[in-house]
């Protein structure tokens, strides 16, 4: 979904990719990036992020860190069209594997 002012469109394509860090460092080395560590921080941009390690989601070797951001959807009507809409909702930005297991 794309919106220019009020209107909305809609967009095949890639919109957003996120970003993998291999495991080549252990995660003391991370130990002051935000993105390798539990809980949330406040980007220099002002946006809110979250980051999650060593739970079900990550496994036990990684962290994945979220953004909060405005999310553009179309659902489709029984009429044969759509009836556009935003929220905001946390998107995975970020997941970082870490090699050796240390925390």
């Amino acid at each position: 979904m794309k919106r220019t002012g009020s209107t909305y469109t809609l967009e095949r394509g890639w919109a957003f990719n996120n970003l993998t860090y291999l495991p080549f460092m252990k995660q003391s080395q991370w130990a002051n990036n935000p993105l390798g560590r539990p809980g949330t921080f406040v980007g220099g941009d002002g946006a809110q992020w979250r980051t999650e390690c060593n739970t079900a989601a990550t496994g036990g070797n990684g962290c994945r860190a979220y953004r909060l951001t405005t999310v553009y959807f179309a659902k489709p009507t029984s009429s044969g069209g759509y009836t556009f809409g935003q929220q905001n909702q946390w998107a995975l930005n970020h997941i970082v594997m870490f090699g050796g297991y240390s925390r």
